[in-house]
């Protein structure tokens, strides 16, 4: 019975939700899940016109820092209220309409930049990683730290993507390709935090999978 007790303990903890943002205009309050965010909000369009509005700017930086699509999503109904003031509103807009267009499935956008055509690509393995990084990006740092020495153990075939022009301390495998993205390719693939990450398929360029860390990078190895 106590070891029972012990696995419902452990699975009722396991999926508690993530406590990881801070307070909008409180911080000294204990950190709260994306679903205590939405709740805040909530409540601050019901007391505040200018905090509703600084609330959304606020939580939608940070949530986008996670690059979890999902949470992105979750905006959208303060984002289409025509009444919201928040400065992100169209912004929010147009990265969830990012989100929708590159869905699993989905042709990848071609990639075009000086010498290099991603259409052009040419490699043995089936699918193709891109990855959108920045070099000051900390969620960055512990994938590359990761993805580079899985990447030359199973010969994954890897375009990381600058997204800025900062001095890049990276050292990457020689069977990586290395580009920096303008501000058009951004658009096209709905970068707007890093890393951002896309699974393609070398012939057709549709997109395999659209994994969020290291973790679900391995989960879809049957596929390179």
């Amino acid at each position: 019975m106590k070891y029972v007790l012990l696995f419902l303990s452990f699975s009722l903890f396991a999926q508690r939700p993530a406590v990881i943002f801070p307070v909008y205009d409180q911080p000294k309050a204990k950190r709260i899940s994306i679903i205590k965010v939405i709740i805040h909000i909530r409540e601050l369009k019901t007391k505040s016109f200018i905090k509703y509005g600084e609330a959304v700017d606020f939580y939608y930086k940070k949530i986008a820092s996670t690059g979890k699509n999902q949470w992105i999503e979750k905006l959208e109904e303060f984002s289409l209220d025509p009444d919201c003031p928040a400065n992100s509103r169209a912004k929010i807009n147009e990265q969830i309409h990012r989100i929708r267009m590159l869905q699993i499935g989905e042709k990848a956008p071609e990639i075009r930049l000086k010498d290099f055509l991603l259409s052009q690509y040419i490699s043995e393995k089936p699918t193709i990683l891109l990855v959108f990084y920045s070099p000051s990006c900390f969620h960055c740092t512990e994938l590359l730290v990761d993805l580079i020495p899985y990447s030359e153990k199973i010969k994954l075939p890897v375009i990381a993507i600058q997204i800025d022009e900062e001095m890049n301390p990276w050292t990457f495998p020689t069977h990586w390709k290395t580009i920096k993205a303008n501000e058009k390719l951004r658009k096209e693939y709905g970068v707007f935090s890093t890393p951002s990450l896309f699974l393609i398929q070398r012939n057709s360029l549709r997109i395999s999978a659209i994994p969020e860390n290291m973790t679900e990078i391995k989960e879809f190895e049957h596929l390179f």
